[in-house]
C-alpha cells in the first residue's frame, strides 16, 4: 500500500450518463464532524491488485479548483476491470450507527481519457472494510474536463466500528488520467436528515414524456405483446345471441413478472412473513430464490439460516401457487463464491478433483429440485468470477452446461452475468459476455437463455443505449431474461421514472421473456434503498410505478357486445383469462388462453 498525501475526490464514470454541471464556485454544506482521522489527503492508500502496481500514476498537483489549490492527478495507464483493482481507500475513524447521515463531497475533472465519450470514470463505494455484498453507498459518476462538484448524503446501512467501514474510490477503467480535490468526508449522526442536505442529481437522456424512443416501444408492444380473438355466444339450442355482453378478464401475464424470494422469510411465520407472500402473489407470476440455491448455502456454509430442507420447502410453495421459478445457481466460478472445501482444493494437488466434484453437484441439484424449477442459471458472472477457468481451461464451462443438459433435460439453461446491459457503461464486460457467449455456442454447450441482472446505479443508461445491446444479444437466437433488476437511488423520482421506462423497454424487445426484481420489500433485499416498499410495508414510487404498468396497463380487462352473428371480437395482451358471457340474466364463464404465434382463437360460450 502506497499512503497518499493529496486532496481527495471521488467520481464514477458510466458513458451515457447525465453529467453534473461545471462548478464555479464550492456549494456551502452544515458542518459536520470529519468521517476520518485528520484531512481527508492524509486517510487515504493507494491500493492495487496484483499485477497493476506498475500501471498507475498518482501524483500531487497545483489546482485552480473552486477553494482548493491541489488536487490528486490519478493516471490508468492501461485498459483496466473490474473498477477495484486500482482504489484509494480510507477507514472510519469512529464508531457510525445504523441511519447515521454522512456526506462525501468532492471535485473532478478529465484531463484525457481512451474512453469515446470524452469522459473520466471513478467508482465510489463504502461499505464493510473487506468483501461484503451490500453498501451504504455505491456510485458510478462521469465527468468531463472542467471543475465538476459531486455532493452525495448517504446512510450507513449498518453499525460500524471504528476502522470497520471503508470509503473506496476505483479507477480500473479504461486509460485516463483524471484530477479529484476538494474532497470532504463529513460525518451528521442523526442531526440532519437527507433530504435537508443539499446533493448532486442526476438524470438520463430522453427521461422526457415525449421522447421518440417511448413510441416506438409502445407500437412494438401492441405489435409482439397482443393478439385478437373472437367470442362467440350462442343459446341452448346453438342459435347465436346477439347483444350479449361479454365481460373479458385476463388473469395472468404471459410475460414473466419475477422476483428473488427469501425462502426463510417466505415460509416464515411473522406477520411480516405473511404480508411478504400476499405480496409475492399479488405482484409477481414468477420467482426465484436469492440465496437458498447457491451452493455455498446448500453445503451450509453460511450458517444455519439456509439449509436443503428449507430451499424445497420454499420451492414447493412456489409450485403449490403456480409461479414458475428458476435455480439461482448451478456454479459461480470465482473463488470467493465456492464452497470452503472447495476452496481449499484449489492450488493444491488434489484441485483435478474439483471438476468431478462440480459434476456431481449438478447432478444434486437436479435430483433434488426435480419437478420443481423451469430453468436454471447453470454460469454466473464469469466476467469477474473465474477462478475455475483459470485453472482447468475454458471448456470447463462447456462441460457444466452439458452435465446441466443431461441431469436436467426440458429446464432453460442460462449464461448470467452482470454490468452487461449497456455497451456505453461498461464496454468490456459486454464484449465479455458476447464471446463467452460464441464461445460456448462454437463449441456446442446447450445454452438456452441469456441472463441480464440490470443492477441500475443512480446515474442510468439512456434507454436506447440499452435497447442497442438487447438487439445485439438477440443475434444468438437465444431468449433475455433480466434476472436480477433493481435501481440503487435513494432519488425516488428518478428511481420511478428508470422503473417505468427500463420495464417498458423491456416489454417492447421481442427477445426478452421476462423481468425478475432481486427482492420488492426493504426488510429483505441485498439493498434496502432498492425496495418498493419500505421496511414498513408502505409503497414507494417505483412499487406504484410497477403495478400501474404490470397489473393495469399492460393486463386486459374489457367488454365487448356480439352481433347478429353472436360474435364479439377483441385484442388483448397474451396470457391466460377469465370470461362471462350475460344475456336476460343468463350467464355463463369460462377461461381461455391467448398465446403468441398461434391462430386468433374463437371462444365458444352456451348460455343455459
Amino acid at each position: 500500500m502506497i499512503p497518499l498525501r493529496p486532496l481527495l475526490l471521488l467520481v464514477l464514470i458510466n458513458v451515457g450518463w447525465a453529467l453534473a454541471a461545471p462548478a464555479q464556485t464550492a456549494t456551502a454544506l452544515p458542518a459536520g464532524a470529519s468521517l476520518v482521522d485528520g484531512p481527508a489527503r492524509d486517510a487515504f492508500e493507494l491500493r492495487t491488485e496484483q499485477g497493476w502496481a506498475n500501471d498507475v500514476g498518482f501524483s500531487t498537483v497545483p489546482a485552480d479548483g473552486p477553494g482548493f489549490s491541489e488536487a490528486w492527478r490519478v493516471e490508468t495507464r492501461r485498459d483496466a476491470s473490474p473498477a477495484s483493482v486500482i482504489e484509494l481507500r480510507a477507514l472510519n475513524a469512529h464508531d457510525v450507527k445504523e441511519g447515521d447521515v454522512a456526506m462525501i463531497r468532492f471535485f473532478a475533472r478529465t484531463l484525457e481519457t481512451a474512453d469515446e465519450t470524452g469522459a473520466g470514470r471513478i467508482y465510489l463505494v463504502v461499505r464493510k472494510n473487506g468483501v461484503d455484498f451490500n453498501s451504504s453507498f455505491e456510485l458510478g459518476v462521469s465527468f468531463g474536463k472542467t471543475w465538476q462538484e459531486f455532493i452525495f448524503p448517504f446512510k450507513f446501512h449498518k453499525d460500524f466500528a471504528a476502522g470497520e467501514a471503508a470509503i473506496m474510490l476505483r479507477f480500473g477503467f479504461m486509460r485516463q488520467a483524471v484530477e479529484v480535490g476538494g474532497l470532504e468526508l463529513l460525518d451528521y449522526g442523526t442531526t440532519h436528515q437527507l433530504d435537508e442536505l443539499p446533493r448532486t442529481r442526476f438524470s438520463y437522456a430522453d427521461r422526457e414524456a415525449d421522447a421518440p424512443w417511448r413510441r416506438a416501444a409502445e407500437a412494438r408492444i401492441e405489435q409482439i405483446r397482443k393478439g385478437d380473438f373472437v367470442v362467440q355466444v350462442t343459446n341452448a339450442a346453438g342459435q347465436p345471441v346477439p347483444d350479449a355482453t361479454v365481460e373479458i378478464e385476463q388473469t395472468r401475464s404471459a410475460f414473466q413478472w419475477g422476483t428473488a424470494l427469501d425462502f426463510a422469510t417466505l415460509l416464515g411465520e411473522s406477520r411480516d412473513s405473511e404480508i411478504y407472500r400476499e405480496k409475492t402473489l399479488q405482484l409477481f407470476n414468477a420467482a426465484s430464490p436469492e440465496n437458498d440455491l447457491k451452493w455455498v448455502t446448500w453445503v451450509g456454509d453460511w450458517g444455519p439460516e439456509y439449509s436443503p430442507a428449507q430451499s424445497i420447502a420454499g420451492l414447493r410453495w412456489l409450485r403449490e401457487h403456480g409461479l414458475p421459478t428458476r435455480g439461482h445457481v448451478l456454479v459461480w466460478p470465482g473463488r470467493k463464491n465456492l464452497p470452503q472445501f472447495i476452496q481449499d482444493l484449489l492450488g493444491t494437488p488434489q484441485e483435478g478433483e474439483i471438476p468431478g466434484l462440480i459434476d456431481a453437484h449438478i447432478r444434486e441439484m437436479a435430483e433434488a429440485t426435480r419437478g420443481l424449477l423451469t430453468e436454471w442459471d447453470v454460469l454466473n458472472e464469469p466476467f469477474t468470477n473465474h477462478d475455475l477457468m483459470d485453472t482447468f481451461g475454458p471448456a470447463v464451462m462447456v462441460d457444466w452446461f452439458k452435465t446441466a443438459a443431461e441431469a436436467m433435460p426440458g429446464l432453460g439453461l442460462y449464461l448470467n452475468d452482470f454490468s452487461n446491459h449497456d455497451l456505453t457503461t461498461d464496454r468490456d464486460h459486454v464484449a465479455h459476455f458476447l464471446s463467452t457467449t460464441t464461445y460456448l455456442i462454437e463449441h456446442d454447450a446447450p445454452v438456452t437463455g441469456l441472463g441480464l441482472q440490470a443492477h441500475i446505479g443512480a446515474q442510468p443508461n439512456a434507454p436506447i443505449e440499452v435497447l442497442q445491446v438487447l438487439d445485439r444479444y438477440a443475434e444468438f437466437g437465444l431468449p433475455i431474461r433480466i434476472t436480477e433488476f433493481d435501481v440503487w437511488t435513494d432519488d425516488e423520482a428518478l428511481q420511478a421514472d428508470y422503473t417505468r421506462d427500463f420495464l417498458t423497454l423491456m416489454f417492447s424487445h421481442p427477445a426478452v421473456v421476462g423481468v425478475q426484481h432481486w427482492g420488492f420489500w426493504a426488510g429483505r433485499h441485498w439493498r434496502p434503498i432498492c425496495a418498493m416498499y419500505r421496511g414498513d410495508w408502505s409503497e414507494k414510487p417505483n412499487g406504484v410505478v410497477y403495478r400501474d404498468l404490470v397489473l393495469d396497463k399492460w393486463m386486459t380487462r374489457t367488454t365487448v357486445s356480439t352481433n347478429d352473428a353472436g360474435r364479439g371480437s377483441a385484442r388483448g395482451f397474451y396470457g391466460d383469462y377469465r370470461i362471462i358471457a350475460e344475456h336476460n340474466g343468463h350467464t355463463v364463464e369460462s377461461t381461455f388462453t391467448l398465446a403468441a404465434g398461434a391462430p386468433a382463437p374463437v371462444i365458444e360460450l352456451q348460455l343455459p
